[in-house]
């Protein structure tokens, strides 16, 4: 009896899919010229969804992380007030530059103004 419930447990063990893993969520703000946080830690193989909302009013921002090496490719705009998410898998560890890559005419870019901040993977 004890035979065939082990072989039983050991056959649901192998047969089953693995258990997909949630994504652990980071909520982001983007305002006037700041990302809140500006450093954010996750893991390798860690899925990761980013909730990124922009407070500013009437000013557009968005949040680049660009790395794909990395399994990293976030590209998310925002018009002022709205909300947004990406989900990706980092593949590799180091630190990547998140930054609003926004820019009006003559005037300064949104990360010189500020908009800038590392995403470490470990």
């Amino acid at each position: 009896m004890q035979r065939f419930i082990l072989s039983t447990l050991l056959l649901l063990v192998l047969v089953n899919p693995v258990m997909a893993v949630e994504p652990r969520v980071i909520e982001v703000t983007l305002d006037s010229y700041s990302i809140t946080p500006d450093h954010i830690v996750v893991k390798v193989d860690e899925p990761v969804t980013l909730k990124v909302t922009n407070k500013a009013t009437l000013t557009p921002h968005d949040l680049i992380i660009k790395a794909p090496e990395a399994g990293i490719d976030v590209a998310i705009d925002l018009h002022g007030g709205k909300s947004g998410e990406v989900t990706f898998t980092p593949t590799r560890t180091g630190t990547y530059e998140m930054l609003c890559d926004k820019k009006l005419l003559f005037f300064k870019s949104h990360k010189d103004k500020g908009m800038h901040g590392v995403l470490v993977v470990e």
